[in-house]
């Protein structure tokens, strides 16, 4: 089989090469052709006759030569029977021959749409469309393709699309598909001004196209600079309308109310409220039958013509009662025009009239509902003027109608709510909807503000100071983000007015770490009655111990080995620290205000600014509340509670560290040192074993992501908290643990600070008692590790001569330790191998005295920790024979350590 293979592979080889020279001698044949009728027809120059004029442009492409259009011909046929790897194989041997094959290029695009890689077809399909740069068709063509897969890469399609576009234009800058398709790609990516600009070029070759037409009012509006753009959306508007009303009436297919709104928007967008009632009505006449009446057009002090009934029109000269039918006036209005009539009376201080067309829109009629319902935006409008000329009961039906409505809770509603019954004097209610806002939108300022305004009128100064700090860290996140984007700072503030039903969910704002910028936090009503307080209360505290017995339940699970179980538990141990840290009464005030976002520098930096009123109220507040320096923080006699909602602290602790770990396991390092940071700053742990357990738990988190600036700063509190051996064992073994450079274990601030350990403890033993007298009084004694902790530093640090002074004391504290005696005789050893080193063989004679004195100390028991302590000094005292080059020595001692350790195993063995 592999013979004939290869035969076969030798057969269609030769067949290649035999139709490429076919082709080459076909090419050569017209060629000689060519020449020969070249030669026997003179051209009209030699035969004094003018030069006739050439096609202009660029020049025909040349035909593929025959090798290459016999692979393009195998391509195809692989490409036709499915077997696309072959396919690829024989097309990127075209384009390494030729890359300028533009069937080469057209069938790898096809190639990879087949195989699903649509941004790769992309990629082909544009550089087949660069060889030819004259063919408007395959630009589009591109364009088309972008614009079919956007969903996969929006940003970079649209721009794509918008190149091809491009290119075409330039290939024929009168090509009004083009054109279009440009126009409409510069709308979805934001730049209006562009869209502005082809549709208007459009719209010169299309004038009567309601598509293009409602495009561009719709760019016209949320363009930054409307008030020069709408005039070109309002004409455009105009000569469609114009166009229209020539026509029969028979000949309008649909009636264009919806244009007619957009059409009054545009005049009302840039303040000319009265053009647009006016145009609103003609429009409207026209469309019901009645453009005859245009005597209307001279009544502008009200709106008499769309009345229910006669009652006021008799009262014009020109109106004759039953010349057309009276469903042609009040009844057949659009609701919807009758809406923005009345707000345009509102805005024009017509409030009678604008109240006139509001008993059309009685709240508890199922039709308001359904208006409601398709035009949420004018709703909102006619609440929102209601509200703000004291129709408060009125706006406040509507506002309920739009909340309502399905979909999710809006906070602009509720917040619109909460202002309407707090100018009733409703507080209760208005603090109710003020926190619906919060919980709604979380990152909602104005809802804040107001809360806070009610809770200082109310006497409640902690949490009124709790919101404005926030509302002062969201502003100031606002007026960062937006520092950047001035563009887009009128649509977002104009969107936010005139939107009332959002179709997605409120992005909220974060930091860099993708955290939360305020922590979302449980918010009692301070304003509610006694009693429902209580039970609020009470249904807190029952959700908080089940939401604890989850936590506990899960801790057991993965324990067990459900490992899958983590996320679920870091949420819910998420929820319970959050809750925790929310409550004023466990931190001070500053570690509270810093826990909620704004900092002490937001005031300094914002010093020379003139300050709002939420800054003053700030301020006002926190001279308020804030404590005298020293005041806080002293205890005032009262007895402190040890459980928060049934859970007692020491539960509370072991829930923050466990959280803590689980981000640093998570390599979420940030956030776990800020956890561990909200246990130490609490109230509630600030007992001297829980700041041991925050500070161990700490340096775990600094261990798992190996952070070993951390590592050493915990190691340090460790020795401050509680100055004995142990800490400076924990010292030296955080330094071990962390995989960082011995340079952070040696640095100059750890180096100082242990020094200065070292100098008060000599100071407190100046006196004239000795160590034993001081113990045998019960005081303690001095400390050897913390000579053996600086001695090591220095060791490190190639300071021997420095190291030894400090080791020798320790050797006097304590000369039975094996580890004193092993770092004297490396000491020694080491400096006796350094260049200039004085009487070095008495210092490797004396380095060994130690390390055999190490070896002496180290006799096994009975124990197996004997035996394998007696194998580990031999196997370090063969290091230092190797180290010194005297390779027999190192080598028994090898071998007695191996023998040590054989000595473990059968000890093991007869334990068992």
């Amino acid at each position: 089989m592999e013979r004939q293979e290869d035969n076969a592979s030798d057969a269609d080889s030769d067949l290649e090469e035999l139709e490429g020279d076919i082709a080459k001698l076909d090419e050569t044949v017209r060629t000689f052709l060519a020449d020969q009728r070249g030669e026997n027809d003179a051209s009209p120059a030699a035969r004094g006759l003018p030069r006739g004029k050439g096609a202009r442009g660029p020049r025909k492409a040349a035909k593929p030569r025959g090798d290459i259009t016999a692979r393009l011909s195998k391509v195809n046929q692989a490409f036709l029977s499915g077997d696309y790897p072959l396919a690829l194989d024989l097309v990127f041997e075209v384009i390494r021959i030729n890359a300028e094959t533009h069937q080469a290029w057209t069938t790898l695009s096809s190639i990879f749409r087949e195989q699903g890689d649509m941004s790769k077809s992309l990629s082909a399909m544009v550089y087949a469309a660069h060889l030819r740069p004259k063919d408007v068709h395959g630009w589009l063509q591109c364009a088309s393709f972008a614009l079919e897969n956007v969903a996969d890469d929006e940003a970079g399609n649209l721009n794509t699309a918008r190149l091809c576009y491009s290119a075409a234009l330039r290939a024929d800058h009168t090509n009004i598909k083009a054109r279009l398709g440009k126009g409409l790609v510069c709308h979805r990516q934001g730049h209006l001004a562009a869209a502005i600009s082809d549709y208007k070029v459009v719209l010169e070759h299309r004038p009567f196209d309601i598509d293009i037409v409602r495009k561009l009012a719709e760019a016209c509006v949320d363009n930054k600079q409307a008030e020069a753009a709408v005039p070109s959306a309002i004409a455009a508007y105009k000569q469609f309308f114009d166009h229209e009303r020539a026509k029969p009436q028979a000949e309008i297919m649909e009636a264009p109310w919806h244009d007619i709104g957009i059409y009054v928007e545009l005049f009302a967008s840039t303040g000319r409220y009265q053009e647009a009632i006016q145009e609103s009505k003609s429009l409207s006449r026209w469309l019901l039958g009645r453009e005859a009446e245009d005597y209307w057009d001279q009544w502008t002090s009200d709106d008499r013509e769309w009345d229910m009934d006669d009652e006021r029109r008799v009262a014009v000269p020109s109106f004759t009662a039953g010349v057309w039918s009276p469903d042609t006036y009040g009844q057949s209005f659009p609701w919807d025009l009758r809406a923005r009539l009345a707000i345009y009376r509102f805005r024009l201080g017509d409030e009678d009239e604008a109240m006139r067309h509001l008993l059309w829109f009685e709240p508890e009629s199922i039709l308001t509902r359904e208006f409601a319902g398709d035009f949420p935006f004018l709703t909102f409008d006619l609440a929102e003027e209601l509200a703000h000329r004291g129709h408060t009961p009125l706006a406040i039906s509507y506002y309920q109608i739009l909340r309502d409505l399905p979909g999710d809770a809006d906070a602009t509603i509720l917040l619109q709510l909460g202002r309407c019954y707090s100018a009733v004097g409703e507080t209760a209610t208005a603090e109710e909807y003020f926190l619906a806002a919060i919980d709604a939108d979380e990152d909602n300022i104005d809802a804040r503000i107001e809360l806070a305004n009610m809770y200082e009128k109310a006497r409640e100064e902690e949490e009124a100071l709790i919101l404005a700090a926030e509302a002062m860290a969201l502003r100031q996140a606002r007026d960062q983000n937006l520092e950047g984007h001035q563009d887009s700072i009128a649509d977002l503030e104009q969107s936010s007015r005139r939107a009332p039903r959002r179709t997605q969910a409120v992005p909220r704002r974060t930091d860099a770490f993708g955290k939360r910028l305020i922590p979302r936090r449980y918010r009692p009503k301070r304003l509610a009655g006694a009693d429902k307080r209580r039970q609020e209360e009470q249904a807190r505290a029952m959700k908080l111990t089940e939401q604890y017995e989850i936590v506990q339940d899960l801790r057991k699970k993965i324990k067990e080995g459900q490992h899958n179980l983590i996320p679920t538990w870091m949420a819910s141990s998420k929820e319970l620290v959050d809750e925790f840290r929310s409550i004023k009464k466990f931190y001070t005030w500053d570690k509270y205000l810093h826990f909620l976002g704004p900092k002490n520098h937001l005031q300094q930096h914002e010093a020379n600014k003139p300050q709002n009123e939420l800054s003053q109220m700030y301020e006002r507040l926190a001279r308020t509340l804030a404590p005298q320096p020293g005041s806080e923080g002293r205890d005032d006699g009262t007895s402190k509670p040890d459980a928060h909602q049934g859970i007692s602290f020491n539960n509370w602790l072991d829930l923050f560290l466990d959280y803590a770990i689980g981000l640093a396991i998570a390599h979420r390092r940030d956030e776990a040192y800020q956890v561990c940071e909200a246990a130490r700053d609490s109230t509630a742990f600030q007992a001297p074993e829980h700041g041991f357990m925050i500070h161990v738990a700490w340096s775990v988190c600094a261990i798992y992501t190996s952070d070993e600036e951390k590592c050493i700063a915990t190691a340090r509190q460790l020795m401050r908290d509680g100055a004995t051996s142990d800490s400076y064992r924990m010292f030296a073994l955080l330094s071990n643990l962390c995989q960082s450079p011995v340079s952070w274990y040696t640095s100059g601030p750890a180096q100082k600070y242990i020094l200065r350990q070292i100098k008060a403890m000599d100071e407190a033993y100046n006196g004239d008692e000795t160590n034993s007298e001081r113990e045998e009084n019960g005081e303690p004694v001095l400390d050897a590790c913390v000579l053996m902790l600086y001695g090591h530093i220095l060791f490190t640090s190639t300071s021997y001569t420095y190291a030894l002074g400090y080791f020798l004391r320790s050797l006097a504290l304590d000369p039975e330790n094996p580890m004193v005696n092993l770092s004297l005789g490396l000491a020694y050893v080491h400096y006796g191998l350094k260049r200039q080193s004085t009487n070095r063989q008495y210092l490797l004679l004396q380095g060994q005295t130690y390390l055999l004195r190490y070896v002496e100390l180290g006799q096994p028991g009975v124990t197996e920790r004997g035996t394998w302590t007696k194998a580990e000094a031999y196997y370090n005292i063969g290091r230092l024979y190797q180290l010194l080059g005297v390779n027999y020595l190192a080598h028994d001692y090898y071998s007695r350590a191996k023998k040590a350790c054989r000595g473990s195993y059968r000890y093991n063995k007869a334990i068992e």
